[in-house]
């Protein structure tokens, strides 16, 4: 049985901002629970009482996203909550999370402008993307092309500042309305050096090393960079066929089937396609392609 499309671990909607949109929190409430909560922050230019709060774009475990706005302009506000990252003992990651993409200025990656804290929640202010994320949208073969292109500058980039992201998917990419591809959400991102044997992404994203390695096994001695290209690959066949190559609704299976198993592609796909994803998911990840052998992949040429 081919499963057509995966859930997000997190509810996500996308909303384009809309000046008559009805706040969902009183900004009233807002300014009394942060003065009650108040515990250090300086007042910047990005003061929570200085948000209006605008709409839900974003939920997940621990956190939600709101559009805000500040002297006019559009932000996406991460509000998380201390209680439950203590509770899952997550400090560590957010921690990551901030420090990684604040040091991160580039055209394709979501900017952190800055961050500060209450008693009860963790506030980042970053770059709103009008678009959305990636997931479930459907885009024409060359803008399909386009997108990869851009996801892969980012992506060197990235490994570039001596970190890898872990968690390459859709939900974690978005569009801004000029069609500027930005990646975001840094929560699973870490420093590049030491090899990693962390279970850590998403499971149909998840590279044979990362499973392997978690389990104990020593064939590649942990895992490095290369499980962002693995997830290229992923993410470029669930563009083009709206669902992952290695699905299960058994997780071990799944496991099984991402380290076992052959991709399967359509009879009429386009060899240029076939070979850039193949390149992308050898299971061995020292026989993958570089980004920079990827960048330059006939399939990517207009």
């Amino acid at each position: 049985m081919q499963l057509k499309s995966r859930l997000p671990p997190q509810f996500y909607v996308t909303p384009k901002y809309d000046e008559h949109l009805n706040t969902q929190i009183s900004q009233n409430d807002v300014i009394k629970t942060h003065r009650r909560n108040y515990s250090y922050q300086s007042e910047t230019q990005f003061s929570i009482l200085k948000f209006q709060f605008c709409q839900l774009i974003g939920q997940g475990q621990f956190s939600k996203v709101m559009l805000v706005k500040n002297s006019g302009k559009s932000y996406a506000l991460k509000l998380l909550d201390k209680v439950q990252i203590q509770k899952c003992n997550l400090n560590q990651q957010v921690q990551r999370e901030i420090d990684n993409q604040s040091k991160l200025k580039h055209e394709n990656i979501v900017q952190l402008f800055t961050h500060f804290q209450d008693n009860q929640k963790i506030y980042l202010v970053t770059e709103y993307c009008e678009k959305g994320s990636l997931y479930q949208k459907q885009f024409t073969k060359s803008k399909i092309k386009d997108i990869i292109k851009q996801i892969i500058t980012a992506i060197q980039y990235i490994h570039q500042m001596g970190i890898m992201h872990r968690d390459i998917k859709p939900e974690n990419i978005y569009l801004t309305q000029d069609d500027i591809v930005k990646i975001g959400d840094f929560g699973c991102s870490i420093q590049k050096g030491q090899r990693r044997k962390t279970f850590c992404g998403t499971p149909e994203y998840m590279s044979p090393e990362i499973i392997l390695s978690s389990s104990n096994m020593i064939q590649y001695g942990g895992y490095d960079e290369k499980v962002d290209i693995w997830a290229i690959g992923i993410l470029l066949f669930e563009l083009c066929n709206n669902t992952v190559p290695f699905r299960d609704i058994n997780r071990d299976k799944q496991q099984d089937r991402i380290c076992r198993e052959e991709i399967v592609f359509k009879k009429d796909e386009d060899p240029l396609y076939v070979d850039f994803v193949q390149r992308c998911l050898y299971k061995d990840p020292n026989q993958r392609a570089n980004l920079e052998q990827l960048r330059q992949h006939p399939y990517l040429q207009f």
